[in-house]
């Protein structure tokens, strides 16, 4: 098994597609609440291990030496006692030097990172309780810069709201990153509510509802006298934070989630006593039992940790015995961490939702017949996944151009009122798709068989797929080569998307291009009688309709042939 921080996407994707295919299902079909901690803003907000340091070094500098009285001195000597630091350390403390230079500062701060909330629950004298958090780790500037872009782990959870299949996301994180990346891909339009106090779970729920329960930095920043308040980190806090009456009906909504919604846990230990505390009341109200198709808890780690174990004991007591325990820990920990699991869930997810909508499209091709079609969107998914590595960040960037892009002049042909960087292919989760009464109308299920039966001739030879040569709309949506040449290909929903394509300039009718509608094609208009008879060798826009191609077909071999001829590379 990949180690979790070295794991690739297609490797993470071989896992969804085996041992974790019923929790990528269930993910698709919204059914996890995603609880996320510290771990998904890694390399954009500062760890504990900066914090500390900044908290020791805010002290330091504000220390008189000699003085025993000193308040801010004496905040120091505590903090320094809860690493425990050595005698032969102390002696080498030197107040008139900047922290980072104390020889022993690393084992320091590494002691402290078990005691981050004791540290932070620090009295300066004459200070507020939170005086460390908001002033001395510089919260508003660490946690809630605008200026800092959302990382790969938020723009895929992002993409996960906005498809349906992420309605219900709790978090210990204080950053507003994933908030940003939501506003990013649609153009400021709302779609996910944040709640980091009991009042806001009365906003309407929108596409998502992010549960911040230690409180939001950003919105603290904004209204101070609302949400300060609502800022978690102090040990004291975590320990009365499950008991107190203000966090009663955030709690309530917690636990409930818990209790009819499996878990999946990204990112976060799970070592603080309020969410331990969350879990067990829960478990009390409603177990979830051993096994369970999918599992109720799922971690994205390397090897659970001791809070991890815990957790899992307080929620399976029913169930665990010294004979199973390992059996339950195995299947409840998928090696990956945060970026290659959600890289592949947004990968898996899509290609699960156009395998759906080539089973839910028209037409005489049997059952059997469009596994191979569904086969065909594997193929593809495979290797748009390939392309991850090196850069998983400028991969998926381009990826939500691309993405959002491509769906914009599907359905519209245009992309003169596009809004925002990413369109969802739906917003429904891949259970409620069939439902959507406008379905077919949208050609979608159409475009998914055209998707089917590209990968399909990939799979079998028959040609080869790459980028547009750039990002410009007339170079089309990617490329088909094959033995007798390539050609740049665009899909549309029907004839009316086309006509606006040609409308703006995208598609002119001297270019080598493949025009694959969804629906019917409209008769063209009679020739003139003075053009000139027979083929011209001039080159032209092809359009092919799958409407009619499915139409005309009872078996996907009559179909691909069909295809081929119209495609005629």
């Amino acid at each position: 098994m990949p180690n979790a921080a070295t794991i690739t996407v297609p490797e993470t994707l071989a896992l969804l597609d085996g041992q974790f295919a019923s929790v990528a299902r269930a993910v698709a079909e919204d059914r996890y609440v995603l609880w996320l901690g510290s771990g998904i803003s890694f390399g954009r907000v500062d760890g504990l291990r900066q914090v500390i340091a900044r908290v020791l070094e805010f002290l330091r500098v504000r220390t008189i030496p000699g003085d025993p009285a000193c308040r801010f001195g004496r905040a120091l000597r505590a903090a320094l006692e809860l690493a425990p630091i050595t005698p032969e350390e102390e002696a080498r403390v030197d107040l008139t030097q900047p922290f980072a230079t104390w020889p022993d500062s690393n084992h320091i701060v590494v002691r402290l990172c078990n005691n981050y909330a004791r540290l932070l629950d620090i009295n300066v004298q004459g200070e507020s309780e939170d005086y460390l958090l908001w002033e001395a780790v510089e919260l508003r500037a660490t946690f809630a810069d605008p200026a800092k872009p959302p990382d790969v782990e938020h723009l895929c959870l992002a993409m996960l709201v906005l498809e349906g299949a992420c309605s219900d996301l709790a978090s210990a994180n204080w950053d507003g990153l994933i908030e940003s990346a939501v506003t990013t891909m649609t153009g400021g339009q709302p779609a996910l509510s944040v709640c980091a106090r009991p009042e806001d779970l009365r906003n309407p729920a929108l596409r998502g509802r992010l549960i911040k329960f230690h409180g939001c930095a950003v919105l603290a920043t904004h209204n101070e006298a609302a949400y300060r308040p609502f800022l978690v980190a102090r040990q004291s806090q975590i320990n009365g934070w499950i008991s107190r009456p203000e966090n009663a009906a955030v709690r309530g909504r917690l636990v409930d989630l818990v209790a009819t919604k499996p878990t999946l846990m990204i990112g976060l230990s799970a070592q603080d006593a309020n969410i331990q505390a969350l879990f067990a009341q829960a478990a009390v109200q409603m177990p979830w039992r051993w096994p369970g198709n999918p599992p109720s808890y799922v971690f994205s780690a390397n090897e659970l940790g001791g809070d991890q174990q815990g957790l899992l004991q307080i929620v399976y007591r029913q169930d665990m015995t010294p004979g199973n325990r390992q059996q339950i820990i195995d299947e409840a920990r998928i090696q990956a961490y945060a970026k290659p699991l959600l890289l592949a869930l947004v990968l898996h997810l899509l290609c699960s939702k156009i395998r759906a909508l080539v089973d839910l499209a028209p037409g005489a091709i049997p059952v059997a017949d469009r596994q191979s079609l569904r086969d065909g969107v594997i193929a593809l998914r495979n290797f748009v996944a390939a392309s991850v590595a090196p850069d998983p960040l400028s991969f998926i960037n381009v990826f939500i151009d691309q993405w959002g892009r491509s769906l914009h002049l599907i359905r519209n042909g245009s992309l003169t009122h596009a809004t925002g960087r990413y369109q969802p292919l739906t917003v429904e989760s891949i259970a409620n798709i069939g439902a959507n009464p406008g379905l077919p109308a949208s050609g979608l299920r159409e475009t998914a068989v055209a998707a089917g039966l590209i990968g399909y001739g990939v799979s079998r030879g028959e040609w080869q797929i790459d980028t547009p040569a750039s990002n410009a709309v007339r170079d089309g949506m990617f490329r088909l080569h094959a033995p007798s040449g390539g050609v740049k290909v665009f899909f549309t929903s029907g004839p009316i998307s086309a006509m606006q394509l040609k409308q703006d300039g995208h598609l002119v009718d001297a270019d080598e291009a493949i025009v694959i509608h969804g629906h019917k094609l409209i008769p063209a208009m009679a020739r003139s009688p003075r053009a000139a008879p027979g083929r011209t060798g001039r080159r032209e826009v092809r359009e092919v309709s799958l409407a009619t191609l499915l139409e005309s077909s009872a078996t996907l071999d009559e179909l691909f042939q069909k295809f081929r001829m119209e495609l005629a590379i």
